[in-house]
């Protein structure tokens, strides 16, 4: 009986690996180390349980060789250089194009038509934004996640900038500055930062915000006060910026406020802007934010308290957690800044031991990207008002229709996952896993995305030629 259930195991991980176009190498390594090789072998106690042994292992044999071949002809591995190149500038313009609004210099969510006149023309109103609907967060509505996109997408054009030294890179720099600076100008409390701002008027937002928007906002921040990319002038406003988000940290994130940014308003009601007795993907955010606050302001101030929280959040950050692409990627980079500013060289390698486990943790997500259809209308019409609410803890959220869904599934996703593997240190891909890259990159419509995982494709493919994992096209080469 055991047997039987040990080779049903196997059939299922064997029917997974076939799904996936991809083989669960760990997983089925361990199951074949569990079979004997031979009859003669001790584990063998009688010639039936012998003879199902041994099939098993044949069996087991044939399906990683079979697998393994599915792997090696993968599309991506015959993809060029520059057919990627080619392909991450049609994602470019997609983001700048379509996704862009020059009226608040920020990229939105998704997009509302193909029509361009059209295309951001649901986003909501002031009014709307001032009574909050259809919920405190604008979750659903187009506006939720600026911050988070503009800090990505600052980050990448750093990228570029250092791969290429192309100075045409610096006008798009300094817009999604000024995109990321007015989310906190346009705030009534010090230091909050605003998911989005209503294009209609440039300054109205929903009153809550989140860690996760915190996240990726100081970090665009703090790479472009790095990259010789900034001016001198935005390096400025970066120190007051950081400052005041720090000194709004220090402020509230005590137990009086259950530890919470708070929201616009004043209150402390919010549910997802806890920043500290949290979980283990949320933990280092805190730290992160005061360690960038003592480099770019040289303030030892600031330093004591990243230092203050580090020492717990290292060891929680190790934990199991959580098992989405987006939030490991949110942890990822709180993780790669603690590693990179720590001076301690065992906390340092603490930070390093929860990256490996964070990558080991998002790197099942890459082949979602197999399952990616181009869209198959040339229609779109999105109004976030028309969509069924749902309940979502105590706010009701407008549902997403499946094309957000999908492209959130297949493009966004599994760029995610492959960012939190370049976020290491001196990081390596496996042929299997360049591959996956390769193809996720270069299977998309870009002229039909509706929804912005291309954002994370810009971000993954540029960070990747940066570290040298991917290549420009020889034209494109620095100094070529």
């Amino acid at each position: 009986m055991k047997q039987l259930i040990q080779l049903e195991n196997f059939a299922a991980l064997l029917s997974k690996a076939w799904k996936n176009h991809i083989p669960d190498f760990p997983s089925l390594g361990k199951l074949a180390g569990r079979f004997p090789r031979r009859v003669g072998d001790p584990a063998c106690s009688n010639g039936q349980s012998c003879r199902l042994r041994d099939l098993t292992r044949r069996l087991l044999l044939a399906a990683l060789l079979t697998a393994g071949a599915v792997v090696a002809e993968l599309p991506g591995a015959a993809i060029s250089d520059r057919q990627l190149s080619a392909k991450a500038g049609d994602a470019w313009r997609a983001a700048w194009d379509r996704f862009f609004d020059e009226r608040t210099y920020l990229f939105y969510d998704y997009v509302c038509s193909y029509d361009p006149a059209q295309q951001l023309a649901g986003l909501p109103t002031p009014a709307e934004a001032a009574q909050q609907k259809p919920n405190p967060n604008g979750w659903g509505t187009g506006m939720e996640d600026c911050a988070i996109s503009g800090g990505l997408m600052l980050a990448m054009v750093c990228d570029r900038f250092a791969a290429t030294g192309d100075a045409a890179m610096c006008p798009y720099a300094q817009k999604v500055f000024v995109g990321l600076k007015a989310l906190v100008e346009s705030s009534t409390t010090d230091g909050f930062v605003c998911r989005g701002l209503c294009p209609a008027d440039g300054k109205s937002h929903y009153p809550e915000s989140s860690r996760d928007q915190y996240t990726w906002y100081i970090y665009g921040l703090w790479r472009y006060y790095h990259s010789s990319i900034a001016l001198t002038e935005d390096k400025a406003a970066i120190r007051k910026l950081i400052t005041a988000v720090c000194v709004r940290m220090e402020r509230n994130i005590v137990p009086g406020r259950n530890f919470s940014i708070g929201k616009d308003t004043g209150t402390f009601d919010g549910i997802v802007d806890k920043m500290w007795e949290n979980m283990a993907h949320e933990v280092a955010r805190l730290p992160m934010i005061y360690a960038i606050g003592a480099d770019i302001t040289g303030d030892k101030h600031w330093k004591d308290l990243a230092r203050r929280y580090s020492v717990e959040a290292a060891a929680k950050s190790k934990e199991a957690s959580t098992k989405v692409p987006y939030a490991l990627l949110q942890q990822q980079t709180s993780l790669e800044v603690l590693q990179q500013l720590e001076d301690d060289p065992a906390l340092k390698q603490q930070w390093l031991e929860a990256m490996r486990l964070v990558a080991e943790r998002s790197q099942g997500f890459l082949t979602k990207c197999l399952k990616y259809q181009p869209p198959s209308g040339d229609s779109l019409n999105f109004d976030w008002r028309t969509w069924p609410l749902k309940k979502s803890g105590p706010y009701l959220v407008p549902t997403r229709p499946e094309a957000l869904l999908a492209e959130d599934r297949t493009i966004r996703e599994p760029a995610e996952a492959a960012l939190v593997l370049l976020l290491r240190p001196a990081p390596q891909l496996t042929p299997e896993q360049l591959a996956l890259v390769k193809r996720m990159i270069a299977q998309v419509d870009y002229s039909k995305v509706v929804y912005y995982g291309h954002y994370y494709q810009l971000a993954l493919y540029w960070r990747a030629v940066r570290l040298g994992v991917l290549k420009l096209p020889a034209t494109k080469r620095r100094g070529v």
